[in-house]
């Protein structure tokens, strides 16, 4: 049996060695059906919850999640800030943002401050099992709707993916997109990889030029149509 701590829920011991998410948001019966949807989902998983952002930068300080699953409009601040301050927390995780609000524009937010993909939460069961699936998978995932949306980059060209697009690319840029792709910014990206800033610059440049994208967003939804694996 967990043991509860509030909204914050420790993990039992004998879950140690399974694949940790982290859950915030602070609907407490939101949060509690998600986690029951994960142990149904993923059995290997470890879940620990939370009900603020306090105690979520607290948790990513301890523990390398594979995955952190965000409300994006939590009580005590929006979305941008809750990512913010969980990168300068140190979170090197993917975020995956969570929210009842859909609009197409909130989705292409979420992706340009840095989440690795956004669900719905006005999902039907289903939807969000398939959603979940993906990003467990090391995936991104963005709503058909929002990718429909988003036919072209920046630049008004379309990105088809195209088969091979990596095969000029370095193992040191792939590290780079694999990386910027998971929402990190350029100074997490150099301090996880041990280079600097004006290098990981210099790869991005090199890939988003590979994909035939123009920045950090439109390669993460180019990703989320190709079902590009980012871990």
């Amino acid at each position: 049996m967990d043991i509860q701590l509030g909204l914050t829920t420790v993990a039992p011991m004998e879950a140690a060695n399974a694949r940790p998410v982290l859950m915030v948001d602070d609907h407490v019966m939101f949060l509690q059906g998600l986690k029951n949807l994960l142990s149904v989902l993923v059995p290997d998983l470890r879940v620990d919850t939370c009900g603020d952002l306090a105690q979520a930068a607290q948790f990513v300080l301890l523990t390398r999640y594979d995955l952190v699953l965000l409300d994006w409009h939590l009580a005590e601040c929006d979305g941008a800030i809750s990512l913010l301050r969980l990168r300068e927390a140190g979170c090197m995780s993917r975020i995956v943002v969570l929210s009842g609000e859909t609009s197409v524009g909130l989705i292409r937010a979420c992706i340009e401050k840095g989440a690795a993909g956004f669900i719905p939460k006005t999902y039907s069961s289903e939807m969000m099992v398939a959603a979940l699936g993906k990003v467990l998978d090391g995936q991104i995932f963005v709503p058909a709707e929002a990718l429909h949306a988003s036919g072209t980059n920046a630049g008004g060209t379309t990105a088809p993916a195209r088969e091979g697009q990596f095969a000029g690319l370095t193992a040191r840029q792939i590290e780079v997109y694999r990386a910027a792709t998971r929402g990190l910014p350029n100074k997490l990206i150099a301090r996880e990889l041990g280079i600097a800033e004006s290098t990981v610059k210099s790869h991005l440049t090199a890939v988003f030029s590979a994909l035939g994208v123009s920045n950090r967003t439109e390669a993460a939804y180019q990703a989320s149509r190709d079902g590009t694996r980012i871990s």
